[in-house]
């Protein structure tokens, strides 16, 4: 691609204007904005038409081209009027040189005139004044024609997204809204002007990522969404505008509306992926990845993905954030761990408390409400436990209540569901003929039961 659009008739015919076709216009825009080479090439070129025209060089239909070009460029506007003070200039150094030229006394200066005496020789020192004039310009202008550049710059010191923009440096998150705004507030509005202007002049994946990238900066998520979508649409192979749409996404699940948070967020961990897939060495991606895990509570992906950034990423201040928000993970699980022991705990005496009081329907209801939750909080599994703590601490009566209450689920299994799972539970070991609290056959029931009616047969683990 860079080859075609590097001749040197394809880029005078975009300096005058004069390439419609939308495919080029994207080539060469591209290449002005990522190669360095062809941009010092486009620059020399516009400075020698820029002469060429000051001159009178060009033909009438390439100096009407280049005059049309002059309403919306105010940068070449300077160069001409820049080059022409500087023929005028030439030309009364040369009339001046004229008048020295009289002086019989050989000088440094009176060479100079010499040097200027002769118009070709003037016109190419204005050429080449011209020339290093411009190319200060340009080298100047270099540093911020780049409205993203200045913009990073400005969100250097605090940035506004807990998520990482692509290109942007390590910085702070801000914790008061609109201080860097109101800072910088006709800077920012300066860098808008100009992304909108070369949006609006010359639509392309590029110009709709920048101006994306600064409303998501400007806290604008939805016009951020809009922008890099159309970015994306343009160009969908680019892991940085996908990157920068999630992030806009991300954003949006922290501070819109609520009911649309789930949404935004899984819209937020599609484009971070894709990101991703595209380019897998990039560390914003990866950090954003795990910012979305980590908000959407899976924690256990989220995890493994702080972990694979801090491969990649191991000494810089991201590298930090990202072992914060590690132990974060860490610290949350702990807490989960504590309160669902807690909450086991506290089940397990709730069924106890129903089943030394008889309170079938009680006990009944708390068994029924937790048996499907084969880890944690399940009554038989806490009785099973609790059986064999007793047996190890040699603790009689609890282990036998605990074998009882298991012979009290399995017979409230097979009364209300035809169950006879939990009658086969393997961690009864009762004796062939059990005996419940008070003499009776557990909790009490509606109907009455003799001696018979509580004998089981024995079971053996």
């Amino acid at each position: 691609m860079g080859e075609s659009f590097n001749s040197a008739e394809t880029i005078r015919e975009y300096l005058l204007g004069r390439v419609s076709d939308e495919a080029t216009l994207e080539g060469l825009e591209e290449l002005l904005f990522t190669d360095e080479e062809f941009c010092s090439r486009v620059a020399l070129a516009e400075d020698e038409l820029v002469n060429d025209y000051a001159l009178g060089y060009l033909d009438e239909r390439d100096a009407a081209a280049f005059k049309a070009t002059l309403e919306g460029n105010a940068e070449r506007r300077f160069k001409l009027e820049l080059t022409r003070a500087l023929r005028e200039k030439a030309l009364v150094l040369r009339a001046k040189s004229k008048q020295e030229a009289k002086e019989v006394t050989p000088s440094l200066l009176a060479s100079l005139g010499a040097f200027f005496r002769r118009p070709g020789y003037a016109v190419a020192f204005a050429v080449l004044l011209v020339a290093l004039l411009a190319a200060a310009v340009f080298i100047f202008r270099g540093r911020n024609a780049d409205e993203l550049a200045e913009l990073r710059s400005i969100y250097g010191r605090e940035r506004p997204t807990e998520t990482r923009v692509y290109g942007f440096g390590y910085a702070p998150l801000a914790q008061l809204r609109g201080e860097t705004e109101e800072r910088d507030r006709g800077r920012l509005r300066r860098i808008e002007n100009g992304l909108i202007e070369e949006a609006e002049k010359s639509p392309s994946a590029r110009t709709r990522h920048a101006l994306g990238v600064f409303d998501l900066t400007q806290r604008r998520y939805d016009d951020a969404i809009k922008e890099l979508e159309s970015a994306s649409k343009l160009d969908d192979r680019d892991a940085r505008i996908h990157n920068d749409l999630g992030a806009a996404y991300f954003e949006l699940a922290k501070n819109g509306a609520k009911e649309k948070r789930l949404e935004a967020l899984g819209r937020a961990l599609e484009e971070f992926t894709r990101a991703t897939e595209l380019d897998g060495d990039s560390t914003e991606e990866l950090f954003n990845r795990a910012l979305a895990l980590q908000e959407l509570g899976l924690s256990h992906r989220a995890k493994e993905s702080w972990t694979l950034y801090l491969r990649k990423d191991s000494s810089s201040p991201w590298a930090e954030e990202a072992r914060r928000n590690l132990a974060r993970l860490d610290d949350a699980r702990a807490g989960l761990k504590t309160d669902e022991k807690t909450l086991n705990e506290q089940v397990l005496r709730d069924f106890l408390d129903a089943y030394r009081e008889r309170d079938e329907v009680r006990a009944g209801k708390i068994h029924d409400e937790t048996k499907g939750l084969l880890r944690g909080a399940t009554v038989p599994l806490q009785l099973s436990r609790r059986y064999l703590a007793a047996k190890l601490g040699r603790d009689a009566a609890a282990a036998k209540e605990s074998l009882d209450a298991l012979a009290f689920i399995g017979d409230f299994e097979r009364e209300r569901h035809s169950d006879f799972f939990f009658l086969n539970s393997p961690t009864s070991t009762r004796t062939p003929a059990r005996t419940r609290p008070n003499g009776s056959c557990g909790p009490k029931t509606s109907s009455t039961r003799d001696s018979a009616s509580c004998s089981t047969t024995a079971r053996t683990s």
